[in-house]
């Protein structure tokens, strides 16, 4: 009932139209329900249903039955602030023409329980005509009647891809999202890429990607393929599948001299600096995380912008980066920067871990408590009390030490005499 009272709130309160629809149901005897019932009101009010070719034409907000035609694969974006948003579009049909659906945030979410053939009753903002009109989804249920029109596809949407021999560059963790009947679901989103160039991979069906690795090549079946803004994504269903592959597979690189404005670049290089991640609260009330770096390769450096989860990874100068599916643009200020967020792969080339002994104080740092040695600073995996002199034993992996062992020191008066007399500028005797 309140689907349709969305048609007409402007007209009468809602206890009103629930008295009309009430009424209606009783002067059927009982014969309609309130779905039909609330409908008949809409009707009386000038607000029917009307077709899809009259959609050039219709109010701010318009209800139409339609077929659904094709579902493209939700996608994940950044918003200007930085906060992500998920969007879908769905085609739909009836006798007349063609509408192109978007669904936004927890409906897009959700449109993994739309599929071709279904009709559905919609309620949205037209947003201009066309051939092809655009409609906002603002509700959207599925409706008992049936729908006749010709059942084709529109050019650009989900095409089966074929066999894809690939190199899985990153897995991300799964994260959940709500179905339209309210019930949770899963989805994992990947970045893969071959010798055509680097593409986001999104399973539905969690499962697949069991059992594989970032970094393996593999073979994948039963994916569906897209155009976005950002190039080709790839889907999998409950029925795609992976197998592993001996191959070796190469990626294109760009250089830092090719970035322009508004591409997307796959990049090589060292972090000249980087700041402490920084925690912000998303317009949905979502806990997220930003950081940003100086990256360079052998033509030049530039600044990066890392969103999400991404922000979280432990990072210090000197290290070696991969950046996959980096989109260009201005900073603030006007300097080119690249941005990684959805659909983005941040990979740290690591170095072997090395047995280590050293003596050192315990000093706060802006990236975490570090062991300082007078000729190295090393970050401690646990933070240790500030200030003590401790000898640590065990392994040391991109400047970070993973303690075995830990012992208090005490300090050598003749050392601390020696710094001493070094701060005040007057050597003891």
């Amino acid at each position: 009932m309140k689907f349709h009272y969305l048609l007409v709130d402007d007209l009468l309160g809602k206890e009103e139209f629930e008295r009309r629809v009430e009424e209606k149901v009783a002067e059927s005897g009982d014969l309609l329900d309130d779905r039909t019932a609330a409908m008949l009101v809409v009707r009386d009010l000038g607000r029917s249903h009307i077709r899809i070719r009259d959609l050039a034409a219709a109010p701010s907000l318009a209800c139409f039955f339609a077929k659904v035609l094709a579902v493209e694969e939700p996608r994940e974006f950044e918003r200007p602030d930085g906060t992500p948003g998920i969007v879908a579009n769905v085609t739909v049909g009836d006798e007349t023409g063609r509408a192109r659906l978007t669904l936004w945030d927890e409906k897009a979410a959700a449109v993994a329980e739309i599929e071709a053939g279904d009709v559905l009753e919609i309620l949205g903002r037209p947003k201009g005509g066309g051939k092809v009109p655009d409609v906002t989804a603002v509700a959207v249920q599925e409706a008992a009647c049936e729908i006749t029109c010709e059942e084709t596809a529109t050019p650009g949407g989900p095409e089966p891809a074929g066999d894809l021999e690939v190199r899985l560059i990153a897995i991300e963790s799964p994260r959940t999202f709500t179905r339209r009947d309210g019930t949770p679901g899963e989805m994992v989103e990947a970045v893969i890429g071959n010798e055509d160039g680097v593409f986001r991979l999104v399973a539905w069906a969690p499962a697949i990607l069991e059992g594989v690795d970032a970094g393996e090549t593999v073979v994948i079946r039963g994916a569906v393929a897209r155009e976005s803004d950002r190039g080709i994504e790839y889907s999998l269903g409950e029925t795609a599948s992976i197998s592993r592959s001996g191959h070796e597979i190469g990626v294109p690189m760009n250089t830092v001299t090719e970035i322009e404005e508004g591409g997307t670049y796959s990049l090589a290089g060292k972090v000249l600096s980087v700041q402490p991640p920084h925690s912000f609260v998303t317009r949905s009330g979502r806990q997220s995380s930003v950081r940003n770096l100086v990256a360079a390769d052998d033509t030049g450096e530039i600044p990066a912008v890392i969103w999400g989860e991404k922000a979280q990874e432990h990072l210090v100068p000197g290290d070696r980066i991969e950046v996959y599916n980096a989109n260009a643009r201005r900073g603030r200020y006007g300097d080119l920067e690249v941005h990684l967020s959805w659909g983005s792969a941040l990979v740290i080339i690591g170095e072997e871990e090395e047995e280590i002994e050293v003596v050192g104080t315990v000093v706060p740092t802006r990236q975490g408590t570090a062991l300082d040695t007078g000729d190295a600073c090393y970050l401690l995996r646990e933070p240790l009390p500030v200030g003590y002199i401790v000898r640590a034993r065990g392994t040391v992996h991109r400047g970070v030490i993973s303690p075995s062992a830990i012992e208090a020191v005490q300090p050598d008066p003749d050392d601390l005499q020696r710094r001493l007399d070094r701060i005040s500028g007057h050597p003891g005797s």
